[in-house]
């Protein structure tokens, strides 16, 4: 029995240090939302991106870079100050992360959709309305 209590203490750690890794990848990526700092928003983003915004009629796949600079254009023109985190959800290897982005006249929904890799996670989806 007691080599049995030890695999299940070695299985209970790991799933716990693996919920630390996404919950401090999601609150740096959160951070970096808050303050509009998107010179650290770049490296979250994956090689190519679905991005929904407002502003673009359907959905456009573009690359990290494009999928930076639309999102800051989006902020700038809508005059984002701020973010609200709603929820972040581990599913297998995705998270989803569920917010409020916050202007003086109204609040856009957004959802980030984060993809697991050996580097990390990666947003492979934006969707703002």
């Amino acid at each position: 029995m007691q080599p049995f209590r030890k695999i299940i203490l070695l299985l209970v750690l790991f799933v716990a240090s693996t919920q630390v890794k996404a919950q401090n990848e999601t609150e740096a990526l959160v951070q970096n939302l808050q303050t509009a700092n998107f010179n650290n928003l770049l490296s979250f983003w994956d090689t190519q991106v679905e991005v929904s915004l407002p502003d673009i009629a359907g959905q456009r796949q573009v690359n990290a870079r494009e999928a930076n600079d639309l999102l800051r254009a989006f902020f700038n023109r809508k005059s984002i100050f701020g973010f609200e985190k709603s929820a972040a959800r581990k599913v297998g290897n995705t998270l989803y992360l569920t917010g409020k982005l916050l202007s003086s006249n109204t609040k856009f929904n957004i959802t980030l959709l984060l993809q697991e890799s050996k580097n990390g996670y990666a947003i492979i989806s934006l969707r703002v309305n």
